[in-house]
């Protein structure tokens, strides 16, 4: 299953039913699991995992260096790679860049042409970044986020689960879970389809509703509502609403009326 011009490590741990395409680079404590496919001229290095049933696509490099100057190459860093993902042609994916760490994608994720994780990302399950998205050093992409193409998220930045992040976007703020993303760190609606497709029923999709209009449509500034949703019951999937903004560390995308965002990219376009 390994096709002859491919240059596979001696040390590297691939199961019997690996399919490893012509030119490929595989270098370094590489162990590939049961049903993956690796596409030509793909590159494989470092201390890297992959689990089952995975699809590296053409020219894919996983587990190179970071693009980060403080980086010591002799640090013992790596990259841990779920089941069931498929990345697409030319995606890249930085080994952690300090001692121990990793960078992490869970499983069932698609991961579109060009995309890019920085070192130390951490992506969720379930997950489709498109076309060339760039996510910076340690960026945190929750469960079932849909980050559009060309979109840009900044270091140490976070997506709550189930939100959304329109095409040509760029974010330096937290993204609140069940929120739509769009233009420069602003939030512009509640992601109702994402909710359906999460299997959100009509009583959970009021809730979430309820808790993203007390964030940001009550009047009240984040601590202010942060409290008065406190005072209330909410359930265990609401609740990871206000969990993610009280532990946001970069403050969090503030409201802006679709509208707004729209004029202001066009007015930018002139």
């Amino acid at each position: 299953m390994i096709h002859r011009t491919a240059i596979v490590d001696p040390d590297a741990q691939i199961d019997s039913d690996v399919e490893i395409g012509p030119y490929v680079l595989v270098e370094g404590s590489v162990r590939i699991s049961s049903g993956t496919q690796i596409q030509g001229h793909a590159v494989i290095s470092g201390t890297v995992s992959i689990g089952r049933n995975n699809r590296i696509g053409f020219g894919s490099v996983i587990g190179a260096f970071p693009q980060d100057l403080s980086y010591n190459p002799a640090a013992r860093s790596g990259v841990e790679i779920g089941d069931n993902n498929v990345l697409r042609e030319y995606c890249t994916i930085h080994r952690g860049t300090k001692e121990g760490t990793n960078t992490r994608v869970g499983s069932n994720n698609l991961l579109m042409v060009g995309s890019h994780l920085g070192h130390n990302t951490w992506l969720g399950d379930n997950v489709i970044l498109a076309n060339n998205v760039l996510l910076g050093g340690y960026v945190e992409i929750h469960d079932r986020v849909f980050v559009g193409g060309g979109s840009v998220v900044h270091q140490f930045t976070r997506m709550g689960s189930i939100s959304l992040m329109q095409g040509l976007s760029a974010i330096s703020k937290d993204v609140p879970p069940f929120a739509i993303e769009a233009g420069r760190n602003t939030v512009s609606a509640i992601n109702v389809i994402g909710l359906r497709r999460a299997g959100f029923g009509p009583a959970l999709r009021s809730e979430a509703k309820d808790a993203f209009n007390l964030f940001y449509r009550s009047g009240l500034n984040a601590t202010q509502a942060t409290k008065e949703a406190a005072q209330r019951s909410w359930s265990s999937e609401v609740s990871a609403f206000w969990d993610f903004v009280a532990s946001s560390k970069r403050g969090i995308c503030s409201m802006a009326r679709w509208s707004e965002v729209k004029g202001a990219a066009f007015q930018g376009e002139e």
